[in-house]
């Protein structure tokens, strides 16, 4: 089985090594991104299971990125954890208006950023593996099972 794939998105490179070497050292495939813009642009490659995203980054900030992401049928329900220093109540509720699912703030607790990983890759995951079974039950003549399965 493979393992969830998260990408890490903050223009402080120090930042992302530490943040994929939390989530390698448990279980997942990482990789990184440093602004908004490649955030997207890896996205458009290859679907992650999870981001977790900075707020403050040049060229697209974390806000824009995620209401970009939930734009795109490619990208509206991949989940979403911002990871900022702006730790208020406003900064918070900003994100969450904007379309993230999640919010951590820095200096990030290595238990508490995989615990919230863990619940929304796996979601996400669920929720993949049940389009890749209606795809296949569809393909497969299935679609009069499917309309009465109530999936």
């Amino acid at each position: 089985m493979a393992k969830p794939y998260i990408l890490v998105v903050d223009d402080n490179r120090i930042t992302t090594k530490l943040l994929r070497r939390y989530l390698e050292a448990n279980g997942y495939e990482a990789s990184e991104a440093y602004d908004g813009i490649e955030c997207l642009e890896k996205v458009a490659e290859r679907s992650p299971d999870a981001i977790v995203l900075d707020v403050m980054m040049p060229r697209l900030d974390g806000y824009e990125t995620v209401k970009r992401l939930r734009e795109s049928p490619v990208s509206d329900r991949i989940p979403v954890v911002i990871v900022t220093a702006l730790n208020d109540i406003s900064n918070q509720l900003k994100a969450i208006d904007a379309g993230a699912d999640d919010f951590l703030s820095k200096p990030i607790e290595e238990k508490l950023l995989i615990a919230k990983v863990k619940l929304l890759s796996s979601v996400n995951v669920e929720r993949k593996n049940v389009v890749a079974l209606k795809e296949l039950l569809i393909q497969h003549g299935g679609s009069d099972a499917l309309a009465n399965s109530g999936i």
